[in-house]
């Protein structure tokens, strides 16, 4: 498992490691990299093949995950039919430890896509997972390190005691902090349903749930 140490600089990834990043997804490799809540398991979000190989990881099906987008200006893009109060919602919180739910027309791989037409999106807070999908050109999936029913892999090591030798290249910054995860809401229905409560909680969303 090739190891990539991001700087504390504004460019986290010299441009060696950029392409090595950018590498690995265009041939539909998972790789593994932090978020502000949890390391996650990152593949093109295009690719039926790249996203079928996720899966396989997670030991999971039918299940779609999470697309991680660069900046909420790449999300208003891809998403559809948000209402007032969904943009709303979506620029006070976002970036930060929040997946919302809403209708997409973008071309995802299909196991990514609900039987209501809807995507889970994140934007999360920290600088480091943003910048994957902007080197990269795509979307990319986030998903937590670990086969379903499993406790999330928190550092390298928990990383290889799962995925030895299934892993090509991994963005290690150590150890991270547990973490409830992110919040996940239903902005595709009305009123707005909390389907999971993490970082942020359902008293800060409470103005937007009624």
């Amino acid at each position: 498992m090739k190891i990539i140490s991001p700087s504390g600089k504004a460019q986290p990834f010299s441009t060696k490691e950029s392409t090595e990043i950018r590498n690995s997804l265009q041939k539909g490799q998972v790789i593994v990299y932090p978020t502000d809540t949890l390391y996650g398991l990152g593949a093109d979000a295009t690719s039926t093949k790249a996203v079928d190989t996720l899966y396989s990881l997670k030991s999971r099906e039918n299940s779609p995950v999470s697309v991680l987008l660069s900046s909420n200006h790449q999300l208003f893009e891809m998403a559809t039919a948000l209402s007032n109060k969904a943009i709303e919602l979506i620029k006070a919180f976002l970036p930060g430890a929040l997946t919302i739910i809403c209708r997409s027309d973008y071309g995802f791989a299909p196991q990514l896509i609900s039987q209501k037409g809807t995507v889970g999106f994140r934007v999360p807070g920290d600088t480091i997972s943003r910048g994957i999908p902007e080197l990269f050109g795509k979307p990319i999936t986030t998903s937590s390190v670990n086969p379903a029913g499993m406790i999330p892999a928190s550092s390298r090591s928990e990383v290889e005691a799962y995925y030895a030798n299934q892993i090509d290249l991994m963005i290690d910054i150590g150890p991270i902090n547990p973490s409830r995860g992110s919040t996940v809401i239903d902005l595709s229905s009305s009123p707005f349903k909390i389907l999971r409560e993490g970082e942020i909680s359902r008293q800060a969303l409470q103005e937007f749930l009624n």
